[in-house]
């Protein structure tokens, strides 16, 4: 997961306009008319290609929430608070409650409340060695909005790391197994934090052994490409003087590609992040040229 800054996200004007008139129609529904209503108007909305091209611009064809590239996939537009109905989860246990809350069907044309993310991650699954998939559940602790709160003006104790909080992202950390927890050298989580990165992981699916061994394989592949590059640095600086500009570029390049190995666009970039801040000790040019 990284930051996906949403003031960059660049929604054309004419399906603002749309959307805006789907809002004060929706709000003209009655309460058993609301569902219908907004499903029957996905293509109009979520499901515009214009939305789908608006949030891909960002940092590519990829899932916001487990950075997996969608290039063959059918990329879901996520609404990150539910447009409809709420089922509620027992924290602790990550069990599923009986308890339902009614959803933020206000949102459901809100284009600051949509994700782009992976048909796995949005949908609920049940595999061998992980349960999720964000499909009705969005917990919070304490109440929830009042129907109709202006998204800007929610003011919810959240509990899933969200792509569009810079704050939530730094949480994320990924250890060389792929494995998705909290840095081990920096101020101790606190228990909210926990609650939030626990609800996190199993919410998006991001403890799947899949997603962990090929967020290990790519941060082996930035390992790897640092041993490469402080080869040529060694071998350069140890010319001093009489060095030319050969080891120069080669580093130059060994450096340009690492940098566009850990681009915002590329897949499971915040894992090969985490990979390039723990080899920072090891390589002490990277403190000049990262």
């Amino acid at each position: 997961m990284i930051y996906i800054n949403p003031t960059l996200i660049k929604i054309p004007h004419e399906w603002e306009k749309q959307a805006s008139k789907l809002k004060k129609e929706l709000y003209l529904k009655d309460i058993d008319q609301r569902t219908a209503f907004i499903n029957s108007k996905r293509e109009e909305s979520w499901g515009h290609p214009d939305i789908l091209s608006s949030l891909r611009k960002i940092v590519g064809n990829k899932c916001w929430y487990s950075e997996v590239d969608l290039t063959g996939a059918d990329p879901n537009i996520d609404h990150f608070r539910p447009k409809g109905k709420v089922r509620e989860i027992d924290i602790d246990s990550l069990k599923i409650s009986k308890n339902e809350s009614v959803g933020y069907w206000w949102l459901a044309f809100d284009s600051g409340n949509f994700r782009l993310s992976s048909m796995h991650t949005n949908q609920r699954r049940v595999d061998e060695n992980t349960d999720g998939g964000k499909w009705d559940f969005f917990p919070i602790d304490g109440e929830r909005a009042k129907e109709k709160t202006k998204l800007t003006l929610i003011n919810e104790a959240v509990l899933p790391f969200d792509p569009c909080s810079a704050t939530d992202v730094a949480l994320m950390w990924f250890g060389p197994d792929g494995k998705p927890g909290f840095k081990d050298w920096r101020r101790s989580p606190t228990l909210h934090e926990e609650r939030r990165m626990k609800v996190t992981v199993w919410l998006f699916h991001l403890d799947k052994v899949e997603l962990a061994t090929k967020r290990s394989n790519a941060m082996e592949e930035i390992r790897l490409a640092l041993q490469s590059a402080d080869a040529i640095y060694q071998i350069w600086m140890q010319k001093g003087q009489n060095s030319t500009d050969q080891e120069k570029n080669y580093f130059d390049r060994a450096l340009a590609d690492i940098k566009n190995n850990v681009c915002d666009e590329a897949p499971f970039a915040g894992a090969k992040r985490c990979a390039l801040q723990m080899a920072k000790s090891e390589y002490l040019w990277m403190e000049e040229y990262f």
